[in-house]
């Protein structure tokens, strides 16, 4: 133990960059040429604690996680435990050992830039910060680099807001509305933070849409501070620093502080130069001459990106925080502990990813009488209701086929001697065993009472399996709008909004739907629809948060999120990734995605960071709203309580504007 050296501290390294997002680690990386085992450090954005590193290989950038295990040693995946990154690095830089490629080239940061530990705070200000309250609480000094660290960056950290511009401290709503809008820069995520009159709780406005848009931010009983249904934080500063990087239950990520009058003019420009990303602060920086201890110049300058991809711009891609863009980042040598036995391209290149094309339904099959849905809130909610007998089923014609079997029109006769008209869902009648999984699955569904779900009435074992539905005479909605392209935009963006309550209470019940598509949601009349066909839907485990198949399926690989094909795991996040495709059928009115691409030229068109073009009338709002739903990493992708929240801002929005 004599000879036992503290970690090296990340700060005094050269190629740290602090807190950083990967989308702006990948800039700073494409802004020094991409060149072969280039890479940066960085701490996460999550967890405090963890850092990732990003490095170049055949000029694509991947990402691996760096954790810190409960020994307080750090390793990647089932890699090499070392006492801290900066060692992991540099055992790296001799055994590839995990990594795609050795690091070789540090992309050190520029001349009089400093690491970002927070938003308005830099890494020496942190460590100035850490040495005073070690001081301040008798604890030795080398401390701040061991056990004690995040300890008392909680302690420095828990005031820190009191100094930023953003808090305003204890002002009305309404004086918070004034500053706010009669600051002349508008944009989207500008915001405050003040104290409420309870003097116990805070508040964040932030402009949305030129609206400005109130939260309330409470302490829980643990102490920790968030919105309702969102995220909890151990102070107000990691919150909002949080919020610049996702959006994660508000309407847009935070941008730039509405500052507090009387703020000193020199600590403004410090907090803006650190709390910019650093891409911006690059940028202003290339013109300079670099030193020798830097020689490496950017290959072009470049002006800052948004956070938010744009149309033309490809997503940064990484499963399980790996990116391969060549295939590589499947290979033995990769640590990946969830990866299936079989490879996913194995897997496509035996066709099992293809599900049957599946045709537009006949649109005269569904011009029927309007049903009024609330005749079947009076069908009895009971076992024994549920279960029916065969006499109580008329069939009539046909509404559709499908990969499970058809559906039809049919007229329900109830104990009491009432008639509904319902649509019949009949299985096809090959497996004993998923015959009585799907009994199972529907008698869950009959618990799920929501107004944007189908409801299920009941069960008949016959001939065949039949699952009893509502009927929802206007049909599935992509073939509903494809014959219908006068529905305004904002009549479409009802729709999904709908949808998107549909699935945010399903997710709340902790149900995997995996099938989330335009042709699976169907309309009770044109503003009302339902989501529907739960044939390849799964409950979560109470103790797991996602489902893993077992084996891969005739899957609609077209509304599939990467983590689906890659490692045959489904969650609420990946049903998120489907709503956003679902969202780009419905803007396109009825357009098929991706409709010369088979499977496996798909694959690769997400893998190299494309993703399907802005519909032609579609708002570009709303297709922001898809490519967050299409972020690779699942947990950038947002929830569906907060899609819920967006698109009946949309459509309310539009409907006012007439689109």
């Amino acid at each position: 133990m004599a000879n036992w050296q503290p970690p090296i501290l990340p700060s005094t390294v050269k190629y740290f960059y602090g807190r950083i997002t990967r989308e702006e680690a990948e800039d700073i990386l494409k802004g020094h040429g991409l060149t072969e085992g280039l890479y940066l450090l960085r701490e996460s954005i999550g967890v405090l604690g963890n850092f990732a590193i990003s490095i170049c290989h055949n000029r694509n950038i991947h990402h691996y996680a760096i954790e810190k295990q409960h020994d307080g040693q750090y390793r990647i995946g089932q890699g090499r435990k070392c006492i801290g990154p900066v060692e992991l690095i540099q055992h790296h830089r001799s055994e590839i050992d995990g990594f795609i490629t050795i690091p070789t080239d540090p992309c050190n940061r520029l001349p009089g830039q400093s690491p970002i530990a927070f938003r308005g705070m830099t890494y020496v200000d942190l460590e100035n910060a850490l040495l005073t309250m070690a001081e301040k609480e008798k604890i030795k000094p080398e401390s701040i680099f061991g056990a004690q660290r995040q300890h008392l960056i909680l302690k420095v950290a828990h005031d820190l807001h009191l100094k930023q511009p953003w808090f305003h401290n204890k002002i009305s709503r309404d004086e918070a509305l004034k500053r706010l809008t009669r600051d002349p820069d508008k944009q989207n995520g500008k915001f405050l933070v003040r104290l409420r009159d309870d003097k116990k709780s805070f508040a964040l406005t932030l402009m949305y849409m030129n609206e400005p848009r109130h939260y309330i931010i409470q302490k829980q009983t643990d102490n920790k501070l968030g919105i309702p249904e969102g995220p909890k934080f151990d102070c107000l500063l990691m919150m909002i620093d949080h919020y610049h990087n996702k959006s994660d239950g508000l309407l847009c990520k935070l941008t730039s502080p509405c500052v507090a009058p009387g703020y000193d003019a020199k600590k403004l420009s410090k907090y803006l130069e650190s709390c910019s990303n650093n891409v911006s602060y690059i940028s202003h920086q290339q013109g300079q001459n670099m030193r020798d201890d830097n020689p490496r110049s950017p290959i072009q300058p470049k002006a800052a990106t948004s956070r938010i991809p744009s149309m033309k711009r490809p997503l940064p891609l990484a499963p399980n925080e790996h990116s391969s863009q060549n295939g590589a980042a499947r290979g033995s040598s990769l640590p990946s502990p969830d990866r299936p036995s079989l490879p996913p391209r194995k897997v496509l290149e035996r066709g099992e990813w293809e599900p049957p094309d599946t045709e537009d339904h006949d649109r005269s099959k569904f011009n029927m009488e309007p049903v009024d849905d609330k005749i079947y809130d009076t069908v009895p909610r009971n076992k024994e209701t549920f279960n029916l007998s065969r006499d109580q089923i008329i069939l009539e014609g046909d509404l559709g086929s499908g990969q499970f079997g058809s559906v039809k029109k049919g007229m329900c006769k109830l104990r009491g001697g009432k008639k509904i008209p319902v649509a019949v869902k009949t299985l096809k009648n090959e497996d004993i065993s998923g015959q009585e999984e799907m009994k199972k699955e529907a008698e869950f569904m009959s618990q799920l009472v929501n107004p944007y779900i189908v409801r299920m009435i009941g069960v008949c074992s016959a001939e065949s399996i039949m699952l009893v539905l509502e009927l929802l005479p206007c049909g599935p909605l992509n073939s509903y709008l494809k014959n219908h392209k006068d529905t305004p935009q904002w009549n479409v963006c009802e729709l999904m909004w709908q949808v998107a309550e549909g699935m945010s209470f399903l997710s709340g019940k902790n149900f995997v739907h995996r099938d989330l598509a335009a042709r699976n949601v169907l309309l009770s009349n044109p503003h009302t629809a339902k989501i529907s066909d739960f044939g390849m839907s799964k409950a979560l485990g109470r103790e797991g948060n996602y489902y893993e198949a077992s084996e891969a399926g005739r899957w609609p690989l077209k509304w599939y999120a990467p983590e689906c094909v890659y490692y045959w795991k489904f969650d609420t996040k990946s049903d998120v990734w489907s709503y956003g495709v679902t969202l780009w059928e419905a803007t396109s009115y009825g357009e098929k995605p991706y409709r010369r691409m088979k499977g496996q030229q798909i694959l690769e068109f997400v893998e190299n960071g494309n993703r399907l073009d802005k519909p032609e009338r579609c708002q570009e709002d709303v297709y922001q709203i898809m490519l967050e739903c299409w972020q690779f990493d699942k947990k950038q992708r947002p929830m569906f309580s907060e899609l819920a929240v967006k698109m009946e801002y949309q459509y309310k929005s539009l409907q006012g504007d007439g689109y």
